[in-house]
């Protein structure tokens, strides 16, 4: 073998073993909040509920329980959580966007509506984002949304200490394929309605 095929032999094994070990895995997701469940933003009160599970409708928020804990905010304990009712009315971002884009608008204008019509019912808004990008950016981002969507309900006339929010980041996936599609679905903002449970 002469020393051509020899540099033609270890340029093919070097570029095999740099591909390879540069070959980049997909990040897999936590369906779960990881370190903090979630963090909330500047006048964001709700704390991390112990068992790491989002709460289902009928759940009750409550400081004494484990669903979840609001600490340090009169007048948002006790509330029972619905997830479903605004279901439909959730929001979606485009890609490294913080503002809802127009054709949400008739969304947030329904929930502002509601909220309008039952004065005792107030609201938590979640933001989430896709998975890529760091935790950190990804849960600032979470909250940058959260807090837009917020914005938007007090310019429909709903006062600011009904709402709070609470960013996931990209802990808590609608989709959890890595594909353009469930990335989309992914940069969403929903909304939790808490209503006082009946005789209160």
């Amino acid at each position: 073998m002469n020393a051509a095929n020899y540099i033609t032999l270890f340029f093919l094994a070097f570029v095999f073993v740099f591909s390879a070990g540069c070959k980049k895995t997909p990040k897999g997701n936590s369906y779960l909040p990881k370190s903090k469940g979630g963090m909330v933003g500047k006048s964001n009160l709700l704390a991390n509920n112990n068992s790491g599970k989002i709460a289902p409708q009928d759940q009750v928020v409550s400081r004494e329980g484990n669903i979840g804990e609001i600490s340090g905010l009169e007048g948002f304990e006790n509330l029972l959580i619905d997830r479903d009712v605004f279901a439909a009315q959730t929001v979606y971002f485009g890609f490294d966007l913080t503002e809802p884009g127009l054709e949400d608008s008739d969304k947030m204008t329904a929930v502002a509506d509601a909220l309008s019509n039952n004065p005792k019912n107030k609201i938590l808004v979640e933001g989430h984002c896709d998975e890529r990008g760091t935790e950190e950016y990804n849960r600032a981002l979470g909250e940058r949304r959260a807090l837009a969507i917020r914005d938007i309900l007090v310019e429909k006339g709903i006062s600011p200490k009904r709402i709070r929010t609470i960013t996931f980041g990209e802990d808590r996936p609608a989709d959890p394929n890595l594909t353009e599609t469930a990335y989309r679905l992914n940069r969403r903002g929903e909304f939790v309605l808490l209503t006082p449970k009946p005789g209160t």
